[in-house]
């Protein structure tokens, strides 16, 4: 007989992805994912089996969530260029904020464990093609209106502005301030005249 779970899912995932956020993949040990999580040795290993599938499911529930609601303008169906400095706006404000300094779990993440490890490479790399498919979909639909230049196909102009975003994130834990960060945005936005 299969016992049901006691604890609902979503919220133990978000638990974990808070600490993994703040101390990262290898900077939180079991006892410290469990006592986040709130589960026992056993229930841990029953729901998730390993350490590595609790980050996949974490950066999975991150990304639903549009990092954190960042990314939101960037996923609207008809997002454009507005959706583009809008998602830029948010990010900043983000990064200027008391968490700021945490970076992006994404690309923490992606510093920390993605060469060594194959199952958790291919679960950034997909959440990083999500919003580099994001911007390069805003990009065309901001051509095609006539909102931002030609010159340069969609997806190249979609992987810059995401190299970009992801360049705040890192630049964001040495807490440059607000300054320095809307210089970079409003620089790298000019790819978009």
């Amino acid at each position: 007989m299969t016992r049901t779970r006691e604890f609902d899912e979503k919220t133990t995932i978000e638990r974990a992805m808070r600490l993994f956020w703040k101390q990262g993949f290898n900077g939180s040990p079991l006892p410290d994912l469990l006592d986040a999580m709130q589960l026992s040795r056993g229930s841990f290993y029953n729901a998730f089996g390993a350490k590595q599938q609790v980050l996949v499911d974490a950066i999975r529930l991150y990304m639903e969530g549009g990092m954190d609601g960042v990314l939101l303008p960037l996923f609207e169906p008809k997002a454009g260029r507005a959706q583009i400095e809008e998602t830029f706006a948010r990010m900043i404000k983000h990064l200027a904020g008391p968490k700021g300094h945490q970076g992006c779990l994404v690309n923490n993440c992606m510093a920390e464990v993605a060469d060594r490890d194959p199952v958790l490479r291919s679960a950034l790399v997909a959440a990083r093609a999500m919003v580099e498919e994001g911007f390069s979909s805003a990009v065309e639909r901001g051509q095609t209106d006539g909102s931002i230049a030609t010159r340069d196909n969609p997806r190249s102009i979609g992987r810059f502005l995401l190299n970009t975003f992801s360049g705040l994130n890192i630049a964001s834990k040495g807490r440059p301030g607000r300054t320095v960060l809307n210089d970079i945005a409003r620089v790298a936005l000019k790819v978009l005249d």
